[in-house]
């Protein structure tokens, strides 16, 4: 069999792999964050694999069980203390009185409607922007939108118990069984390739490592910078400006588009329920502005450049095309999970088709 027919066939299997993980993606997407908190957990599980009383040795189920629960510990922490700060956000929302907001709004954009209806006078001289505004948000405050809102958070709150269940009984295993996950891969593969794929799960396993305690950190900074600004510069309350700087933190993950959906969610709940007593909306806007903006130069000059320096780095032309592809395919979803899914492909793509002109491009940083 010549080289072309082998890379061919090499190029179908890899073909088909994808399509059963695009067919079973739910499950996959619980193996790969299961793989992931299992990283998170290794530390911790060779510290207790390193205690002894005497001759005494924790069992490994134990060790794994103790190391599942300090993981599991940690993101119910974070939950129990966001989650009340949330609540407390969307009664403020559910709480806001519309008429009141329209007055509030409608002084500094006087200005505003005027140039509007100079530049297009067919829009008629009544014409007001803050009309518009309250219309849209009085649909969305509709008995069948809020009745729909809840259905769907009750969906997803089921369909969340039963995902973190799922990925706690996987995780725990993966935890316990020293090169579970990695032999799982092992087996999808001919044994004259065990030792490329070895070699390219231990770059996806630092790569990615890199990649996640990365992205965690520039989460923290980010919401640390916006709640100062938004605490001590802006002058809201500590509680909405961390829940405020937590969301654009968080959204900062979606690339290019994340920070300005960010800010804008943001600046809209500000200015709506958690406006500070006596302030001047137009000085609040271009306050709000220069926070979010100065925050997104430091990421955007300090914390990318530091925290992703030995991350798996690609030109950026290519990751805005692998978003797009990514976006169109399986929407915000799959922006979160392209840029990891690529590093993977071309860690695979280097140790199995490295003689293609194509791969050598695109793995030369790698």
């Amino acid at each position: 069999m010549n080289q072309l027919a082998k890379y061919i066939i090499g190029i179908a299997i890899a073909l088909v792999i994808a399509f059963i993980a695009w067919y079973f993606s739910n499950i996959v997407i619980y193996i790969i964050i299961s793989a992931v908190l299992s990283l998170m957990g290794k530390p911790i599980m060779e510290r207790l694999d390193r205690l002894k009383f005497r001759k005494f040795h924790l069992p490994r189920a134990l060790s794994a069980f103790i190391s599942l629960f300090i993981l599991f510990s940690f993101f119910a922490a974070l939950f129990m203390f966001i989650a009340p700060l949330f609540g407390s956000l969307f009664v403020n929302i559910s709480n806001t009185d519309l008429s009141s907001l329209q007055m509030k709004i409608s002084e500094p954009l006087a200005e505003f409607n005027s140039r509007i209806i100079k530049i297009f006078p067919p829009v008629g001289g009544d014409f007001r922007v803050e009309d518009i505004i309250i219309e849209e948000v009085k649909k969305m405050f509709t008995a069948s939108s809020v009745t729909n809102f809840f259905a769907s958070v009750t969906t997803l709150l089921m369909r969340t118990l039963m995902g973190v269940l799922i990925v706690l009984f996987i995780t725990f295993f993966f935890i316990k069984e020293k090169d579970m996950f990695d032999n799982m891969i092992l087996a999808l593969f001919p044994d004259k390739y065990e030792n490329n794929v070895r070699r390219a799960l231990s770059s996806i396993n630092s790569l990615l490592v890199r990649y996640f305690f990365g992205l965690s950190i520039q989460i923290m900074s980010i919401t640390t910078l916006n709640t100062m600004g938004l605490y001590f510069v802006a002058g809201l309350d500590f509680s909405l400006a961390i829940v405020l700087a937590f969301l654009t933190g968080v959204l900062n993950i979606i690339p290019y588009i994340g920070p300005w959906i960010g800010a804008i969610f943001a600046s809209a709940i500000i200015l709506t329920t958690g406006l500070p007593v006596g302030a001047d909306i137009g000085s609040l806007v271009v306050t709000l502005i220069s926070v979010f903006l100065f925050t997104q130069l430091v990421d955007n000059f300090v914390f990318q450049p530091v925290i992703f320096s030995n991350s798996a780095k690609a030109h950026p032309l290519e990751i805005f095309i692998l978003l797009l592809i990514a976006a169109s395919v399986a929407g915000v979803v799959g922006m979160l999970v392209a840029i990891p899914s690529y590093t993977i492909i071309r860690v695979f793509a280097r140790e199995f088709f490295s003689n293609f002109k194509l791969v050598q491009k695109l793995t030369d940083q790698i």
